[in-house]
């Protein structure tokens, strides 16, 4: 199995339940959390060719050709996502291309690409600095890379989007491998497995990127408005702290 065998297993038993969710637009975190803020990031990507990392069915892929992308480069390790964004009615072969592949391993040629995304990419558990050189490695020089995931910070040993308890958190947990697995639940649909992926604090997850030859130059924390909280009281509820990060980066 390609990958880290854990996460990718997990894909593998939650790919239909993935690809429902993301196709009849279900969560409301990426519809208007996290897909404004990426698309936000990326700007105007006219002419570009792009790596969408762990790209699942594709939607990401066809939204940037949607855009005017160049060529967008979808890798997966997931075969079943792989072979749905193959099928999918939009796809289309002279602007995109579905790679079953594990990005620590891209089947892309050196200084091919102008940007890198990594939209929601659970963090890798063995060697999981190498993703990074590897996309160092495929980008041209002074070329971009936009990471968005999982909030480090506020992550510990439990991972509910309730407020936290303090006997959730430990400054020895945060600052060690944080792996979590949880079953996700959207519109009242439950996966059939549990995910799995680690948390590192911080400080390791900037220091791999910069490793990498990687500058950060902008930090995000994708968050409802105060308009969206008061139009809609879910927020109040599934919102109580910090759950994503996006950082934009510079190739050096």
């Amino acid at each position: 199995m390609l990958g880290d065998e854990p996460v990718s297993s997990a894909y593998a038993k939650n790919a239909d339940f993935w690809i429902s969710i993301i196709r009849d637009k279900l969560d409301p975190y990426q519809t208007l959390l996290t897909d404004p803020a990426l698309l936000n990031a990326v700007g105007d990507c006219t002419g570009l060719d792009i790596l969408d990392a762990g790209c699942g069915e594709g939607y990401f892929t066809r939204r940037l050709v949607e855009l005017g992308a160049h060529h967008v480069h979808g890798v997966d390790t997931c075969e079943d996502f792989i072979a749905a964004a193959r099928s999918h009615p939009e796809h289309d072969d002279e602007s995109s291309s579905f790679h079953h592949a594990d990005v620590a391993a891209l089947p892309l040629p050196d200084t091919s690409l102008d940007l890198v995304v990594a939209n929601r990419l659970p963090n890798g558990i063995t060697n999981p600095g190498q993703r990074f050189r590897e996309f160092a490695r495929v980008l041209k020089p002074t070329g971009r890379l936009i990471l968005l995931g999982m909030h480090p910070c506020f992550y510990a040993a439990r991972a509910e989007r309730t407020a936290p308890k303090s006997e959730d958190f430990s400054v020895e947990a945060y600052f060690s491998v944080r792996t979590v697995e949880q079953p996700f639940k959207v519109a009242d649909k439950t996966s059939p497995a549990a995910s799995v992926q680690s948390f590192y604090s911080l400080e390791t997850y900037i220091g791999m990127i910069t490793a990498a030859g990687f500058a950060v130059t902008d930090l995000r924390e994708p968050h409802p408005t105060a308009a969206m909280r008061r139009q809609n009281p879910w927020w109040e509820m599934n919102f109580v702290r910090p759950l994503f990060l996006l950082l934009v980066c510079q190739r050096l």
